[in-house]
């Protein structure tokens, strides 16, 4: 369920890159000055949608998650464009295919994997109320001192 769920917070957080992208080209911004703060809004989406929805984390780990996510996004940059050459360049692969394949294989085998470490639950750290997740037990409470025979504590 996480992974549909972080699916949709993908295509949402890229249609509203391309929507901010398109309202700021549309009203008098130069393509490569647009970019930044649609990609920008892009990746908050990003983040918050996986944090919040996708992987339901209520931490408060904030600016610790927000660099881990940072270190990932550069990371999967990276190996997108690997990803694009390896398809178009070495097996030939059309651009407008290569391009989505890419990015879904960096996706799965990297992005999201590494994700889930970053918003995985850390029931010593969730808020107060929280519910332990699932297939955790809870702690063991001690077991009761032994009595000795006459049925005294020893």
């Amino acid at each position: 369920m996480k992974l549909a769920r972080s699916l949709v917070v993908g295509v949402v957080a890229t249609l509203l890159d391309l929507a901010l992208l398109h309202l700021l080209v549309t009203g008098g911004l130069a393509p490569t000055v647009a970019n930044v703060p649609s990609l920008l809004l892009g990746v908050t989406a990003q983040f918050l949608g996986n944090k919040y929805w996708a992987f339901r984390d209520v931490s408060t780990r904030l600016l610790e998650q927000s660099a881990l996510f940072a270190a990932v996004e550069a990371g999967t940059f990276v190996l997108n464009a690997l990803a694009f050459h390896a398809l178009a360049a070495w097996l030939r692969v059309a651009y407008w295919a290569a391009r989505p394949l890419g990015t879904f294989l960096v996706y799965a085998l990297f992005s999201y994997p590494l994700w889930a470490r970053i918003f995985r639950r850390r029931p010593e750290l969730s808020s107060p109320g929280a519910r332990p997740a699932r297939g955790s037990r809870p702690p063991r409470s001690p077991a009761p001192a032994a009595r000795s025979p006459g049925g005294a504590r020893p």
